[in-house]
């Protein structure tokens, strides 16, 4: 038999099997439910509460009775409209529930309770019968399993910018490399290197992949570059190299608008700065250059010095090494020079092909 079922029995005064409860079983019912039970008039002040409503609501029944539930502040006031629906239908004969309200107990808790209430007819007057359930710990779980799901899709969210992320970053990359194949592998191969020397300088994580993800598009302004500039096999007149030093600034000025991407455009922006002042487009020296600018400028120099270019053969690590050995504290920011020695002298680092 169903709760509704059993309550139905009981208001008419019979029992399961149909025969007439006596008074003093109804009071026994009635006051020992394991639900909250009450009893109030049309208008909500109450008339009765069995020992469940008083360890509900934290009131003893004294309090209860004679009080309504807006004079013991038992609902919140966006509720109120909610609860005076339930007794106006009940002022018409008509049950209702199971409603969720927030009940708000004597020593100021919240608890989640799910309310049906049935109308009753005492000596010709209309009384409303009201069982009140703590349903917190189900809203709880309830509660748990929303955040739950809310998490996963939100993980599943910025897995999915993460990836659009990556492959606009390759997309950039491959770009540039279709104008000057002369090149072609220079900026993952600068990334790889950058990423390491970071890594071994200890930087942030956060850091690392910025570093990562500037190393993988720093030449992007070399779109602006006529290929026949990028590919020319000897040196450069003075327009062509002023042409050539602007990528930087051009690069910037793509990527300093995209989210996410200010400080990679930043850094973008100063690949081209050497630590004494002498690089371009901006004349930076020293801390004025960001650290992460540093690191990718002596990754950017020893893959280039190890890489053949049409002008010119390329360097044995050896002397690659010495060179920026050389140059640290100069073009080169000393402990980003120390940390790419250490890679590839004590660590077997191997750049790649």
């Amino acid at each position: 038999m169903t709760q509704d079922e059993t309550v139905q029995m009981v208001l008419a005064g019979l029992d399961a099997g149909g025969q007439p409860i006596s008074d003093n079983l109804l009071q026994i019912l009635f006051e020992d439910a394991p639900d909250a039970y009450y009893l109030s008039d049309t208008k909500g002040r109450f008339y009765s509460g069995n020992r469940a409503a008083e360890a509900l609501t934290g009131y003893r029944r004294e309090e209860l009775i004679g009080k309504n539930f807006t004079q013991l502040d038992l609902l919140p006031r966006d509720q109120l409209g909610k609860a005076l629906r339930l007794l106006a239908l009940s002022a018409m004969q008509k049950p209702t529930g199971p409603d969720e309200f927030t009940l708000r107990r004597k020593d100021g808790s919240l608890v989640f309770v799910e309310i049906r209430t049935h109308p009753v007819k005492i000596k010709g007057k209309t009384v409303v019968l009201g069982i009140a359930r703590d349903i917190t710990e189900r809203k709880k779980s309830q509660e748990l399993t929303e955040r739950k799901k809310s998490q996963e899709l939100l993980e599943e969210n910025i897995r999915k910018l993460i990836n659009s992320r990556e492959a606009v970053i390759q997309a950039i990359a491959s770009i540039v490399e279709m104008r000057d194949p002369y090149t072609a592998g220079h900026q993952s191969r600068v990334s790889d290197l950058a990423r390491a020397i970071a890594v071994e300088m200890k930087f942030s994580p956060d850091q690392v992949d910025t570093i990562r993800v500037a190393g993988l598009i720093h030449d992007l302004g070399k779109i602006a570059v006529p290929a026949e500039i990028l590919s020319k096999p000897g040196g450069l007149d003075e327009a062509e190299l002023q042409l050539v030093r602007e990528h930087p600034t051009t690069g910037y000025n793509i990527l300093k608008s995209i989210d996410m991407m200010e400080k990679v455009a930043q850094i973008v922006y100063q690949h081209h700065e050497r630590m004494d002042g002498s690089g371009y487009p901006l004349g930076l020296a020293g801390r004025e250059i960001l650290p992460e600018t540093r690191i990718l400028s002596v990754a950017e120099a020893v893959e280039a010095m190890l890489s053949h270019r049409p002008y010119r053969q390329a360097l044995t690590l050896k002397k690659t090494l010495e060179e920026i050995t050389r140059q640290k504290g100069i073009l080169f920011d000393t402990p980003a020079v120390e940390a790419c020695v250490t890679l590839f002298n004590k660590k077997e680092f191997k750049l790649g092909s």
